[in-house]
């Protein structure tokens, strides 16, 4: 009997349940209705390409699915999410790993930025007034087609300005320019109550803060003021091979790479290493030919790299080195992988460390037919423009990693099987375990599915997180801009 009444109760909840987000998503769909807010029909053939992830093991389904033109309609879109108890995210490029743009689970209010897209620069000032759902490779081309401006941003052309400049933004130039969110002057914000507000360091200086490393909790940006640089060209390109025959091999050349880039590495130099089934080491060199040769020879003998090609390039054709494709983007935006991602932001790998990772690539990895990588972004040390802002200046903490390290398994076609999981998960076990009294940091960019929202909340934010988390109750009381793994959630 009473095994019975448990399963009565259970079904009479999930209907309830049911019944209830059925009246709320009809409630929403008449606010934005009456509104005026454009939606995207379900069932039509752009609603289900904008609900395409770009990794597809990791898919949504909204409540209602908005793509404003105005800055009118995302106030009303958010009011109607407040006034219907929906959670409300913000989504610009749809480039998150967690799918964070599509809210992280089902039944969000999805606001697509897509429209705010214009670049405009004043050349006099070296300043970008650039919407929130502009492309990389489509912002670059613009900022350089007016007066060869550019900003220090990520590497892959689709990615949305909002997602990257809100939680980080680490490229090709950072290391002497700083991260995407170092170079807003300010933003205007669409809030939880649904008024717009200007962010910057004299207006709303502690929404400002927290907007610069934690965003997508904290309002929807319509569009950001960037400080532009005139872009760099004659630049140094690089792209060596490595294949370490040995984890002894490849604990060797990390060592070399982490002392060289927390000590010596110059802030004109930025440069990565690309671990997988073929290893590369590339980058860019702001400077001349001889000054690069005298600076990274000793550097390539130290690592066991000998073969490789260096080119000059334009800033255009520079950007187009490490895009992966054209920087000018499709429209509707149409890319997709299927995999699961990780990643670490360590100050500092220690021997044991090291000797941890290198013993599970040779052990794990090396036999691995998945095309799996590891990154290694040289992004910290003394030399780097990064590092040299206070871990507590902004929400993002994690200024003084030497490595932003990102941990990629994927696969050419199918699914994900969960059974894999554990090659990546261990892999940072093994590292972590060899390091037992350090809180690695991890990057919310490169998002991880498997972890709580205790350990993202700890991970992302470190440090950070008690003042993000008593911003978000005086901004958002009510967590409008709510997400599985965002502040507050």
């Amino acid at each position: 009997m009473g095994h019975t009444i448990l399963a009565s109760l259970a079904i009479w909840l999930f209907l309830a349940a049911s019944a209830d987000s059925i009246s709320k998503r009809a409630a929403l769909d008449d606010c934005l209705k009456t509104a005026s807010v454009p939606t995207l029909a379900s069932g039509s053939s752009d609603y289900t390409q904008s609900l395409k992830p770009f990794n597809l093991r990791v898919t949504f389904k909204p409540a209602a699915y908005a793509v404003p033109t105005t800055v009118k309609h995302v106030q009303d879109a958010v009011a109607c999410g407040a006034a219907t108890s929906v959670q409300v995210t913000a989504k610009s490029g749809g480039h998150s790993y967690a799918s964070h743009g599509l809210g992280g689970e089902d039944g969000h209010l999805i606001v697509d930025m897509r429209n705010f897209a214009s670049v405009t620069v004043d050349q006099t000032a070296q300043t970008a007034v650039i919407g929130t759902g502009g492309r990389l490779g489509d912002v670059a081309t613009a900022l350089y087609s007016q007066g060869k401006q550019a900003i220090s941003h990520g590497t892959c052309p689709g990615v949305g300005v909002g997602g990257l400049s809100l939680h980080g933004g680490y490229g090709l130039i950072s290391r002497s320019k700083g991260l995407t969110l170092d170079n807003i002057l300010s933003a205007d914000v669409v809030l939880a109550n649904s008024t717009l507000v200007t962010a910057s360091p004299t207006q709303n200086a502690e929404l400002f803060w927290a907007l610069r490393g934690a965003g997508a909790a904290f309002g929807i940006v319509t569009n950001f003021k960037f400080k532009t640089f005139t872009a760099p060209e004659n630049n140094i390109v690089f792209n060596y091979f490595f294949s370490p025959s040995s984890a002894t091999q490849l604990a060797t050349a990390l060592t070399a790479l982490q002392d060289f880039t927390r000590n010596s590495q110059p802030p004109e130099l930025n440069m990565r290493l690309f671990l997988s089934g073929f290893t590369t080491f590339s980058g860019v060199y702001y400077g001349s030919r001889a000054d690069y040769d005298r600076i990274m020879n000793p550097l390539l003998q130290k690592m066991g790299i000998s073969s490789g090609s260096v080119s000059t390039n334009s800033w255009l054709n520079t950007l187009t080195s490490f895009s992966n494709g054209a920087l000018q983007q499709a429209k509707p935006y149409d890319t997709h992988e299927t995999f699961f991602a990780k990643s670490l932001m360590p100050e500092y790998l220690s021997p044991a460390a090291i000797t941890a990772l290198s013993n599970y690539w040779n052990a794990n990895a090396r036999s691995n037919s998945r095309s799996w990588y590891l990154l290694f972004d040289c992004h910290g040390g003394k030399n780097s423009a990064i590092s040299n802002v206070s871990a507590d200046a902004t929400a993002y903490v994690h200024r003084n990693a030497t490595f932003k390290m990102q941990f990629y398994d994927r696969v050419s076609s199918g699914s994900y099987n969960t059974a894999w999981f554990p090659f990546l998960n261990g892999w940072i076990k093994a590292i972590t375990d060899a390091s037992p009294d350090v809180n690695y940091g991890m990057y919310i960019n490169y998002a991880d599915t498997s972890l709580t929202k205790d350990e993202a909340h700890s991970h992302y934010w470190l440090g950070n997180y008690e003042k993000l988390a008593a911003l978000k109750a005086i901004w958002d009381p009510k967590k409008v801009f709510e997400g599985p793994q965002l502040v507050g959630s």
